[in-house]
């Protein structure tokens, strides 16, 4: 990780500073000068650090304004006029714009998740790049130093992604707390990826198929048949098994 741990990214969701009060949630208040910005707070206890600011688009206007100078000069100023230096902070920016189901099938991804062979890398930037400085003002976007494009999950990372979730899964309280010995056959992870695999659409609708085809089934066992976590720790592991019948994933003791 970069600067050494996890505790050294800031992130911010940037869906939750689209009101009006968001310029003095990151900054804090003049009128209240013990006050400190959630932003300029962290960014001063650590500057050595990312800040992500996740869904960027979907921040309030007076937003982009406070970021030119942490973009610009590398300091950006609170409410009370401390200063928070971001000369040694890396910023992130994520982004979906350009990023609808029409949009990127006008350049060249179809229902497969396949690009054409138009669609190379450096077509899928551009059409990104052109949708950022359409949507930023251009002493915005001119500060932007770089930027990337992703292409849609594959089916294989999607895979990884389906072997890591389930993985979680098992590790839960609720599982390990009640000495629960679960097994997941590989057909369990490609029904989960028919039924839950989409290019355009990311991870989100494969978290919902294992939600209803794995966790709640699995919960609902437990609730029914277990003694429960305090009784379960002095008994022998119980044995459940996920797999395929008749095209339906079925769980079984």
């Amino acid at each position: 990780f970069l600067f050494g741990g996890r505790d050294r990214l800031l992130r911010f969701d940037m869906s939750e500073y689209a009101s009006a009060d968001a310029l003095p949630r990151l900054i804090g208040t003049a009128w209240k000068p013990d006050s400190e910005g959630e932003l300029t707070r962290q960014v001063r206890a650590q500057p050595f650090c990312v800040v992500l600011f996740d869904e960027l688009e979907k921040a309030h206007r007076e937003v982009f304004d406070a970021l030119l100078g942490v973009l610009g000069e590398g300091r950006l100023t609170d409410a009370s006029g401390r200063t928070a230096d971001f000369r040694n902070a890396i910023i992130i920016m994520t982004s979906n714009l350009g990023a609808s189901r029409r949009e990127m099938q006008d350049i060249g991804f179809g229902a497969a998740g396949r690009a054409d062979p138009a669609g190379s890398d450096e077509r899928l930037r551009a059409h990104f790049t052109k949708q950022a400085e359409q949507f930023f003002r251009p002493e915005f976007f001119n500060r932007i130093d770089r930027i990337i494009a992703f292409r849609p999950l594959t089916l294989d990372a999607m895979r990884l992604i389906t072997r890591r979730e389930l993985g979680k899964l098992l590790m839960r309280e609720g599982v390990v707390g009640r000495n629960l010995l679960v097994e997941i056959d590989d057909a369990v992870i490609e029904r989960l990826l028919a039924q839950g695999f989409h290019p355009l659409y990311g991870a989100r609708p494969l978290q919902r198929e294992i939600e209803r085809m794995v966790i709640l089934p699995l919960a609902r066992l437990v609730v029914e048949r277990d003694p429960g976590p305090a009784q379960a720790r002095d008994s022998a592991g119980h044995l459940l098994r996920f797999g395929v019948r008749d095209g339906q994933i079925a769980l079984s003791l």
